[in-house]
């Protein structure tokens, strides 16, 4: 079952569309103090983890004072620095494209895997996404002790909170996998996350957008042997709902919410399958 063509056979957003003004205004309407919180990872060599072909972020100073102190003159006491990041662009707190993944040679609304070339994507690229404003569900199961959280668990979570999702809500999981690996306590081998049983359940209520503190959102391994990554299938490839990866939740974890005004905005990169991000959670 797929939702390929609910917003057209041309669509590139997938359920981002599901984001009116509607879910925008409801999730201004949760900000009660004006906090903002970053859910960002800190960009650093060692700050982040990263798993597969992904390597570590490289920053760069192409001028800085050490130029001046070396002999280039200023113009009027006047002195500047500049910078370059190379960062893989999954390899930090990210949203990934509805480019990013296919199977059978298909991804998001049919539309062919030979459309991602080694120039980027023709179809669906990160470009296509737009900024995201809408209403942020918080759900906490770090300490819950299991590697697979599934429909009951997530009903039972938000049945604990009173929280109901509703069309183009932005569900984000902490798992608590950043935590145990900051800690030293975890590897980038294995991690828990959303099973792939959520995938039919979160489109029908109506979810634009999932995230976690992990590298997948998923679990991995993912227990389908069929399928390297099951949810990523059946939920962004069918169902065209965007995944946010490598969170970091632990601030909004202290501060106790679990509604919030969520604003992503993810680089216009042309043909990029995905994009760093820095979120915003306005509480």
């Amino acid at each position: 079952m797929n939702s390929w063509g609910t917003w057209g056979q041309e669509d590139e957003r997938g359920a981002l569309n599901r984001i009116d003004a509607e879910a925008t205004l409801r999730g201004v309407a949760t900000v009660r103090d004006g906090n903002a919180l970053t859910l960002a990872i800190p960009i650093s060599e060692k700050s982040v983890p990263f798993a597969g072909m992904r390597t570590p972020p490289l920053h760069m100073m192409v001028r800085d004072g050490g130029d001046y102190a070396a002999g280039k003159a200023e113009t009027g006491g006047f002195g500047f620095s500049d910078d370059y990041l190379f960062v893989a662009c999954h390899g930090t707190t990210h949203l990934d494209a509805l480019s990013h993944v296919w199977q059978d040679g298909l991804m998001w609304n049919g539309f062919s895997a030979n459309e991602v070339t080694s120039r980027g994507a023709r179809r669906c690229g990160i470009e296509k996404t737009g900024p995201i404003v809408t209403r942020g569900v918080f759900l906490d199961f770090a300490n819950s002790g299991s590697d697979v959280f599934g429909i009951d668990e997530l009903t039972v979570a938000l049945n604990s909170v009173g929280i109901t999702l509703r069309s183009g809500d932005a569900l984000l999981i902490r798992s608590g996998w950043l935590r145990r690996w900051r800690e030293g306590h975890a590897s980038t081998d294995t991690w828990p996350g959303l099973g792939a049983e959520c995938a039919e359940w979160l489109d029908e209520q109506g979810v634009s957008l999932v995230g976690a503190d992990n590298i997948a959102v998923e679990p991995f391994p993912s227990g389908v042997d069929e399928v390297q990554v099951p949810l990523h299938i059946a939920l962004m490839r069918d169902r065209g709902v965007h995944f946010m990866e490598l969170l970091d939740l632990e601030k909004l974890a202290e501060s106790g919410r679990h509604e919030f005004l969520l604003v992503v905005s993810p680089l216009p990169i042309v043909g990029g399958v995905g994009s760093p991000v820095a979120p915003v959670a306005v509480l």
